[in-house]
């Protein structure tokens, strides 16, 4: 890869299909609590350690993003 441009553009593919599925686990997690809210005590823990866990794993891409980005912007193979 000569050009930034498609680094840049595969690293934002990488980052939605990531932070994408995460975030459906999460929101799922949060339909099932609303559903069962009264009769299961435990899955409000669940639904929050799933939220953590999707936004930990966001945090990590997205530091990854901008390392790629980074390295990127002064010239990739230097």
């Amino acid at each position: 890869m000569d050009r930034p441009g498609v680094a840049i553009l595969l690293v934002g593919v990488a980052f939605g299909l990531f932070v994408g599925a995460a975030y459906a686990v999460a929101r799922r997690a949060w339909a099932d609590y609303r559903k069962a809210r009264a009769s299961l005590s435990g899955l409000r823990k669940t639904a929050w350690t799933v939220t953590r866990i999707a936004t930990s794993r966001g945090g990590i891409v997205l530091l990854i993003c901008l390392a790629a980005v980074g390295w990127a912007a002064v010239g990739g193979e230097h």
